[in-house]
């Protein structure tokens, strides 16, 4: 990966790209040689194909770890670097983040960039959306559990008297997999910060959260199929005894919206 191209994927993360450029931009990246600490561990069977681990670097608390990437051959450095590498394509990079959660920083001679775990997701679903407009046919993941996130929802609810109604879908695609929260509430974007922050330390990998306004302008059609499901929370409805024993001790189901890219 060149300097230049290194500071492309930067405008790229902060939104200065337009579409043609990000489009341009992507085969360059996915080619590209990289280099990060792990080791391949050998497979457990004669048929099973061996397992690159990753050695990530811990974050701070309530922070994802980080893997550092090096854009050239880290045996080269002066001085060389001594720790196990691995040596890969950006593509795989990005196969990585569907498996586990970190960000990845990028570095060539000392200048950096940094990916995060959504950025890496990002640009996934652009490959594969790339994929899929070129011909290929391409499974979708397995649909992710999401309930883990639902206390989480429900206790900021509880904390906020002001959210009204709050509803939580899985968003799947061949391209993307989606946790995504819909809110009735005042003060939308004060609410949406706080609900990432309780909900992304839980998200499974390769999941992304997304969290909506009912009352916003984009993304209508997805709004209206989460608006079909019973919400979470819903502070209008009178619930009997018996409804409000299953909302204490039962997680309620998260429904799962599926979505063609192909149409």
């Amino acid at each position: 990966m060149t300097i230049d191209l290194l500071r492309r994927v930067q405008a790229w993360t902060e939104g200065e790209l337009s579409p043609g450029a990000t489009d341009v931009l992507l085969p360059d990246f996915l080619a590209t040689p990289i280099w990060f600490p792990g080791a391949r561990q050998p497979a457990a069977t004669a048929t099973g194909h061996a397992v690159q681990r990753l050695h990530l670097f811990p974050g701070e608390p309530g922070e994802l770890p980080t893997l550092a990437v090096w854009l050239t051959d880290p045996a080269t450095h002066v001085p060389p670097v001594t720790t196990p590498t691995l040596h890969q394509t950006a593509a795989a990079l990005l196969s990585f983040a569907m498996n586990q959660r970190f960000n990845a920083v990028l570095d060539r001679d000392g200048e950096r960039c940094l990916l995060t775990c959504d950025d890496l997701l990002s640009l996934r679903a652009l490959m594969v959306l790339r994929r899929l407009a070129e011909g290929h046919v391409v499974d979708p993941t397995p649909v992710p559990d999401l309930s883990r996130l639902v206390p989480a929802l429900l206790g900021h609810c509880a904390a906020e008297p002001s959210v009204r109604r709050a509803w939580l879908a899985a968003i799947q695609s061949a391209a993307s997999n989606q946790a995504t929260v819909m809110l009735d509430a005042p003060r939308t974007e004060w609410h949406q910060a706080a609900v990432a922050r309780a909900l992304e330390p839980l998200l499974p990998p390769g999941v992304s959260l997304t969290v909506l306004d009912v009352h916003g302008d984009a993304n209508a059609d997805v709004r209206r199929a989460i608006a079909s499901f019973d919400p979470v929370h819903d502070t209008s409805a009178k619930a009997g005894w018996m409804d409000r024993v299953k909302q204490r001790f039962v997680t309620p189901e998260v429904p799962v919206i599926r979505v063609d890219l192909r149409r």
